[in-house]
Parts: structure tokens; C-alpha cells; sequence
């Protein structure tokens, strides 16, 4: 089984020892299932290739011809570790196929789970939709893609892809592994600073080569400040009181985590005192 490349300590210690690499912050799925409709015209060849420790092994998805979108076959990779998808998590899959992948996407189609294979749960990507992310992450010429699902905002554990005969024709895929990126944990999720001072977020899990950013929503939105050390300064002048959300970013790749949340209250300055001096003239 693929092995979460991080350090799990017990909940409430704080965490500051994670291995070194540029993807020491991965945790891979480490479990499967797999099902197919018509085990005659459909099968999944080496199904733990997709789950093992050697991250160029994958499991094949083949269908032969059948009515049209009738066979498939399907693989769904499931985390069962202590660290699991949040909600708000983008779970990065790994596939391929002989040729190019845009000419597939109407015979594809990836979806979360939760709970196991058959329980699927946020955005079926398949046709143009698919087609979008393959593009966007790997261009429109790729035979292998990693792309990131994104989070669909209720619990999921899994990531499913399924094969189908919706081409007409035998088609196959390849399926190489699935992760998530553990998101950052500040060492204060509660911040207090006077206006005018700096404002400090300390990282307690903090991976060299990691960008981290700073957002005032927990998904979408604009990114208000960034950092690349285990302490994120921040002018105080620059935020109000409010939530804020840090993310952290893969290097190379850019995949993203789910954002920790970080409250900041910025109290103000008292203005100066009003003196009033009596001088005592007698």
C-alpha cells in the first residue's frame, strides 16, 4: 500500500518533524476497491498497482465493445488513514491511457466517494468538464495527467474512475495513484495584535519549499498575502478583525491543500490623553 509521506503524531502534539522533499506533505490513498458491469467484456488488470509504494505502477481499466456506454469498469481509491480529505480538500488523481486523453473524456468520468465505490458524492468530471482540467494541467496533447478534483464541500474519503463503452469501441485507462495535501496547521488559530505592530503566523507543520497564502474565504477568492518561511509576518494595517484562511501550495506542481482558518482581531490604538496641567500660582 502507498505510504502517507509525513510523521503522524497524536492529536493535540504539536507537529514539527516532517520528512524532507518536495512532496513530503502527499498522503496517498492507500486502500481500493474495483467492480466491473459485464465481467466478460470488462476487467481491471494489477488493481493494487494503483495503491502499492511504487508510484510509476498503476492498474489497468479495459472494456471491450458494447453498447454504447452499457460496459465499464471502475476503480475507486480510498484514504483510511488518521488523516483523511477535509470537506474543502482538492484530491489530486493520477490516469492515463495509450493515446490521448481529450480523445477519452466521453468515455471517463471521475467523482469522489465516501465510504467506498458506490457511494459518490460532489461533481461527476467527465466529457467537457473533464476535458477542461486534462487541458489546463497537462495540455491538450497528454497521454498521463494529475489533476486535482476539488473538494465538493461534504465529507468524501475516496476519488472513483470509471471506463465506460459510451465511445463504442474498447478503450482502456491507467491509473496510477490518488493524494491529498495535508493543509497547514498555524500554532495560534487565534491571533490578537494592536494596530500598528506586526502580525506573526507561525506554521507548526511548516514543509521547506511550500508557498503558503493567505485568503479571507475558505475556498475561491484572491490570495492577500504569501510566504515561504515557517513564520509569516504580516503588516496589521493590511487586515481587519475577521477569518482568514491559509493554504499551502506544492511546489512544482502547485497542487493545493484545504485552508486552515486563522482568526485575527486587531484592536486599535488608544488616541492620545488629553493632559491638563493646573499650575498652582500662589
Amino acid at each position: 500500500m502507498k505510504l502517507n509521506h509525513f510523521l503522524i503524531l497524536s492529536i493535540g502534539v504539536f507537529i514539527n518533524a516532517l520528512p524532507a522533499g518536495a512532496y513530503g506533505q502527499r498522503v496517498y490513498a492507500t486502500v481500493q476497491q474495483n467492480g466491473v458491469s459485464l465481467p466478460l467484456l470488462a476487467n481491471i488488470d494489477n488493481p493494487q498497482g494503483a495503491v502499492d509504494t511504487i508510484y510509476t505502477n498503476f492498474s489497468t481499466l479495459n472494456v471491450s465493445i458494447g453498447g454504447v456506454g452499457l460496459v465499464y469498469a471502475q476503480q475507486n481509491l480510498q484514504f483510511t488513514g488518521a488523516l483523511r480529505p477535509s470537506p474543502s480538500s482538492p484530491i489530486i488523481i493520477k490516469f492515463g491511457a495509450g493515446n490521448t486523453l481529450l480523445g477519452l473524456v466521453n468515455a471517463l468520468i471521475v467523482q469522489r466517494t465516501n465510504g467506498g465505490m458506490n457511494t459518490t458524492v460532489g461533481t461527476a468530471y467527465s466529457s467537457s468538464t473533464l476535458a477542461t482540467l486534462i487541458t489546463s494541467n497537462a495540455g491538450s496533447n497528454a497521454t498521463e495527467v494529475s489533476i486535482p478534483i476539488p473538494g465538493p464541500n461534504t465529507a468524501s474519503d475516496g476519488i472513483r474512475l470509471r471506463i465506460n463503452t459510451a465511445l463504442g469501441v474498447g478503450v482502456a485507462a491507467n491509473l496510477f495513484y490518488a493524494f491529498f495535501i495535508v493543509p497547514p496547521i498555524p500554532v495560534n488559530t487565534a491571533i490578537s495584535i494592536c494596530e500598528g505592530e506586526t502580525g506573526l503566523i507561525e506554521i507548526a507543520n511548516f514543509q521547506p519549499g511550500y508557498t503558503y497564502l493567505l485568503y479571507d474565504s475558505l475556498t475561491g477568492g484572491v490570495p492577500i498575502l504569501s510566504g515561504n518561511s515557517q513564520v509569516i509576518s504580516f503588516n496589521v494595517a493590511d487586515l481587519s478583525s475577521g477569518n482568514y484562511y491559509l493554504e499551502a501550495i506544492e511546489p512544482g506542481t502547485d497542487f493545493a491543500s484545504a485552508r486552515a482558518a486563522i482568526q485575527i482581531v486587531k484592536y486599535s490604538k488608544p488616541g492620545n490623553p488629553d493632559i491638563v496641567i493646573h499650575i498652582n500660582e500662589n
